[in-house]
Formats: structure tokens, sequence, C-alpha cells
């Protein structure tokens, strides 16, 4: 296992950089799936795909958005 650090472009956590352990750091998976927690115990499912590799000398490793980030 290998952590990446992936930068979030779109929904509710645009901007965002989390690290994540994957099991292969030159090939992570395609989707980043997480639960926005909301009032009263709802959950919102929020799927990010991976778009790019992030520039030379960025903090993060990859890039991901949302489907309406890429429109």
């Amino acid at each position: 296992m290998a952590i990446v650090r992936v930068r979030l472009r779109g929904g509710p956590y645009d901007g965002v950089a989390v690290n994540w352990d994957v099991p292969d750091a030159d090939d992570p998976p395609m989707t980043y799936d997480l639960k926005l927690h909301g009032p009263h115990e709802s959950t919102e499912d929020v799927q990010y795909r991976r778009v790019e590799r992030a520039p030379e000398g960025a903090a993060e490793s990859w890039i991901y958005e949302t489907p309406e980030a890429a429109s």
C-alpha cells in the first residue's frame, strides 16, 4: 500500500487536499467516494473521478473532480 495526496475539485470538498491509502501510487483507483454527513444524520455520497496527474512540484500527486466540475 502507498499513500498519495490528491486534490479534490468541485462539490463540497472543492480545493481540499487529502491523503489516501491506495494499492499503487502510480495508478490509484479511478474514483474516490466520500460521505458528506449533514444535519439530522442524513448523508450524501459524493464521487470524485481521477482526471490527471498534478503538475510537477505540486504538493499533491493526483487531481480528482466531480462530474459537475468537469462541465
